[in-house]
């Protein structure tokens, strides 16, 4: 008997929608560094899904170690909101500026040197989705490093000029700089067979030289990590003080990453430009070699021209350390007798054209004196500045 089989019919049923699970999204920090000394600028890659309608936090650490989080200090946050889709989408983005928070609730307006914690580390936290942590995948760092620039004045010791040495205060100054205040770095200038000349060409020769100088010696700094940069202390004596305004007036718009995003700081040092127009000094007329002495200054003055001292745009803080002290008092004769016949001045802040955003702070230490230093005239600023700024640690928070 023949058996017939059943036939089987297909037929299609529709089934419940689906919606298949969607990549979370993920963000990598690649890059960070400052452009300006005030903001963070980021790069980073948003994968897996956009993250526009939601808000990207960011917090900005200073740490002692690179990208570590290990007993780190929390300097401000910054956010990009959520209505911000073309900084949220998928994808690289370059460039991105953060502007701070403060931990107190301010903006936060500059990235003050800080030699014991150099490095800037950045988390990025997108609404809380990515758990911050110090993993290589959502932070990225970099390091400021601190350079000391140091530019003497007129030198008139002949052994200076024919060892072609630096005076022996600078060369303390550095060491101290570096082995008390953490500085990196710091370049002494020698401009010891310029500084005599009588002849405007020499102050520029000298600026010009210390330019190059300190780009070379910024560049090497800077080559450590990607995206680091470096803040400098520019301390001028005297003329020195001319030759360090040269030099950043040149570095003004700069183009170079590793200056560009730097803390430039000018510390003078009883600031003396040789130009009859600027200068100022007190002699002991009362003498007749006093009154050659100031025809003496007055003369080299006359030939040297020296530019004024300017504050440029790219200047973050200066400090102005002068004295006014009238010559012939009988305290330089204990200890510069030079100065009993005659002592230069150094300028007064409201003689200084400012033409950065911040105030000149200023000490005026005119009659003034201190244990093993004595009366306080032009000759004895430096040594005064070494023992209670730079010894003491407060180049940078003198004034704070």
């Amino acid at each position: 008997m023949k058996t017939i089989q059943p036939r089987i019919r297909l037929c299609l049923e529709q089934l419940e929608d689906r919606i298949l699970p969607s990549a979370a999204p993920d963000i990598q920090m690649t890059f960070a560094t400052t452009t300006d000394s005030r903001t963070i600028s980021v790069n980073y890659t948003i994968t897996g899904a956009s993250l526009a309608g939601q808000n990207l936090s960011f917090n900005v650490y200073r740490s002692s170690a690179y990208d570590s989080l290990s007993g780190a200090q929390l300097i401000g946050t910054a956010t990009i909101p959520a209505s911000d889709s073309a900084d949220l989408s998928l994808g690289s983005h370059q460039g991105v500026k953060l502007s701070l928070t403060a931990p107190n609730g301010q903006p936060l307006t500059v990235l003050t040197p800080n030699t014991t914690l150099p490095f800037i580390v950045v988390v990025a936290n997108p609404s809380g989705t990515i758990a911050e942590s110090n993993s290589s995948n959502n932070t990225a760092s970099f390091e400021i490093h601190v350079l000391g620039v140091i530019a003497h004045g007129l030198e008139l010791d002949p052994t200076l000029w024919w060892l072609n040495e630096v005076p022996a205060w600078e060369l303390q100054m550095a060491a101290d700089l570096q082995q008390i205040d953490g500085y990196q770095a710091v370049l002494p200038f020698n401009w010891i067979r310029l500084s005599f000349l009588p002849f405007p060409l020499a102050i520029q020769l000298a600026g010009s030289e210390l330019y190059q100088q300190v780009v070379a010696e910024a560049d090497q700094l800077a080559s450590q990590h990607p995206g680091d940069v470096v803040d400098i202390n520019f301390i001028g004596y005297s003329r020195g003080s001319v030759v360090v305004s040269e030099a950043l007036q040149d570095l003004v718009g700069t183009n170079d990453p590793a200056l560009r995003g730097g803390y430039m700081q000018m510390t003078l040092l009883d600031p003396h430009p040789a130009n009859l127009a600027y200068s100022q000094f007190s002699w002991a007329s009362f003498l007749s070699g006093g009154n050659d002495l100031a025809a003496l200054v007055a003369a080299f003055e006359l030939l040297t021209r020296d530019p004024q001292v300017i504050v440029p745009s790219n200047v973050e803080q200066t400090q102005d350390f002068d004295q006014q002290t009238p010559a012939g008092q009988l305290g330089f004769l204990f200890n510069d007798p030079i100065e009993f016949w005659i002592n230069l001045w150094g300028e007064l802040p409201s003689a200084i054209p400012n033409q950065s955003a911040q105030p000149i702070e200023a000490k005026d230490l005119t009659n003034g004196s201190a244990a093993g230093i004595g009366l306080i005239g032009h000759g004895e600023m430096p040594d005064w500045y070494l023992a209670n700024v730079v010894d003491t640690n407060k180049t940078f928070t003198y004034f704070d």
